[in-house]
């Protein structure tokens, strides 16, 4: 939703520059640089063919690249000049032959790009896509997006720059044919602005018959029409929608029809000035003009204005193809919307579970004593968290532990956690040992999980603070991490003995393990979350990485060494969303 927001925003700001400036080159790094703030790509040209020659494309935006512009010499017209045939690999060429989108995602892997392979390596990157510029059914050049292993462009982001390239051919042609303009420039100035407005009230109020309402009107003003409509008509959508303000005299309009007919037209848009033509369901014109609604190949439905007395022209059609673009954005910005509508409800709950597991954790930070401190960090994957610590006093010198990592994620894992939270506070009175809590915890919560399909791994401590000593069942967890008094890994560590996890087997016979604690400066237990933490190398955090933070910061106080851990993991896969629950548990000398 934030990501299409921007897209509009900018699509907004250059179709700005564009109406306020009368020389292209003046603005068309400005252009490029507005479009990459918001799509993956960071680098982007723009290529353009003078007099209709197509055997040199002068290389006019490139400040973006890097080895490209380096190697070719300047011109004396503007932009470096190049051999087309030369220089370009057979894609671009069947792009503005054919005046399509072509998308090569792998460079060395596709057969139609084996001659710019030296050249990916050179400017680093590894996809490419290319957009014709056309201007009067006339390709006059092309914008290439520079893609690197890690982008990707996805469907709205392809539309987003379809419209940015039509801007550039409109700015091109007001460039090119200044004296023309001036009127032009006066209707897409009240136009967008018009535009930003009803968009903006969109998202406010997912009104979509106001928003389609409103670009219609302004398509019909600005074309100088007499009538004008818009249809919607996919399945994928759930609306459909008849915009129109027609001459009642006319007879009702089929737009079934006139869909099925749009598909027969090779172009986009185009019009037609025709006292004697029918427009296509025998309704007389005088003329029209229409544009169809695409998202990527997929024919969504149209716009169409008719009856101009003085006859449609190209500026008409540029006005027609913008409105077209803002109203294809708008339509998935409506998708979105709704699409969260739906779930609106469901967060309003996990986000009730999720304040409600944290309560339970956040009960469980405890200081013990003989100077040792219970705490944590937890970081979910998604609202609803899979992993799960509490802590349960026993009496005033044993405190019973327990860290669990459900299979998977929402409201079922949350489940399973309340039923563990449950059993393992009240199996906390009645057994004396970590096992024979584990033992019971599976005999009561076999038959659940067995329904469900789940199962989870665990460990149960016991730490007993007045004899030093940490009493361990493990359930098919990592052994905890222990780092003693002179800031070595204990071997400790081998005496915890690990079984299945909780939920396989209804009989399994678990185990425990008694150690010291009294040379131990801190006991680190953790889930999965944060050894199989990847970064953009898809190397993983592991086990050595963590022991290594922990040697390095286990004599920080505890919120000092959960801001460090924060800091670690964020520098390490700087991303805001982990694809898995991290959850660490310290038991630390003070």
């Amino acid at each position: 939703m934030e990501k299409n927001r921007k897209l509009m925003k900018n699509l907004v700001d250059i179709s700005v520059m564009v109406t306020q400036s009368t020389n292209f080159f003046e603005i068309k790094d400005k252009i490029v640089d507005k479009m990459l703030e918001v799509i993956e790509p960071t680098k982007a040209c723009i290529n353009l063919f003078y007099d209709n020659n197509f055997k040199n494309a002068y290389l006019v935006c490139s400040s973006t690249l890097d080895y490209i512009p380096k190697m070719f010499p300047k011109n004396s017209r503007i932009g470096t000049k190049l051999d087309f045939n030369e220089s370009y690999p057979e894609y671009i060429h069947e792009a503005v032959r054919d005046k399509k989108i072509i998308y090569v995602e792998n460079i060395f892997e596709d057969p139609k790009a084996i001659d710019e392979r030296e050249l990916a390596k050179m400017e680093g990157y590894s996809g490419r896509i290319v957009f014709p510029i056309v201007l009067n059914y006339n390709v006059i050049g092309f914008m290439t997006c520079f893609l690197t292993e890690e982008d990707s462009l996805e469907e709205q982001e392809i539309t987003f720059i379809s419209s940015v390239v039509s801007l550039v051919a409109l700015s091109i042609e007001i460039t090119l044919e200044n004296e023309h303009t001036k009127e032009l420039i006066d209707k897409l100035r009240e136009s967008i602005s018009n535009i930003n407005e009803v968009t903006t009230k969109l998202h406010l109020n997912n009104d979509v018959n106001e928003f389609m309402n409103s670009l219609n009107t302004q398509a019909q003003k600005l074309t100088k029409s007499e009538e004008g409509f818009i249809v919607i008509d996919d399945l994928n959508y759930d609306y459909k929608i008849f915009s129109a303000i027609e001459n009642k005299k006319r007879k009702k309009i089929n737009f079934q029809k006139i869909l099925l007919k749009l598909h027969e037209y090779e172009q986009n848009g185009g019009y037609v000035n025709d006292a004697n033509y029918m427009i296509i369901n025998e309704v007389q014109a005088e003329n029209y003009i229409y544009y169809k609604l695409k998202e990527g190949n997929k024919l969504l439905g149209c716009i169409i204005c008719s009856n101009n007395s003085e006859g449609y022209t190209q500026d008409d059609l540029n006005i027609l193809e913008l409105i077209s673009k803002q109203i294809v954005l708008g339509m998935q910005l409506y998708k979105y919307n709704q699409s969260e509508t739906k779930h609106k409800l469901i967060a309003n709950e996990l986000n009730i579970l999720n304040k409600q597991q944290k309560l339970i954790m956040n009960e469980s930070e405890m200081n013990l004593e003989n100077n040792k401190d219970l705490y944590f960090y937890h970081r979910c994957a998604t609202v609803i968290g899979g992993d799960f610590y509490h802590a349960q006093p026993i009496d005033e010198n044993k405190v019973a532990y327990i860290i669990a990592d459900v299979m998977g994620h929402g409201i079922v894992s949350n489940y399973i956690v309340a039923m563990i939270k449950g059993c393992f506070k009240t199996l906390c009175y009645n057994y004396q040992t970590a096992a024979d809590i584990m033992n019971k915890l599976n005999q009561i919560l076999y038959d659940e999980f067995d329904k469900m399909d789940v199962f989870t791994t665990c460990i149960v401590s016991i730490v007993d603070t007045q004899n030093n000593t940490l009493d361990i069942s493990n359930a098919g967890h990592y052994c905890p991490i222990i780092i003693d008094d002179t800031g070595n890994i204990s071997t400790e560590n081998n005496l915890c003995k690990k079984n299945i996890p909780l939920g396989v087997l209804e009989d399994t016979k678990y185990e425990h393990s008694t150690i010291s604690i009294k040379s131990s400066a801190m006991i680190c237990m953790y889930t999965d979350g944060i050894i199989e933490l990847k970064n953009q190398h898809k190397e993983e955090f592991g086990i050595e990485r963590l022991e290594q933070f922990l040697l390095k910061n286990y004599k920080l106080k505890k919120d000092d060494f959960i801001a460090e851990l924060k800091k670690e993991l964020n520098e390490f896969a700087a991303k805001h969303n982990f694809d898995d629950d991290i959850l660490v548990v310290c038991l630390s000398n003070k």
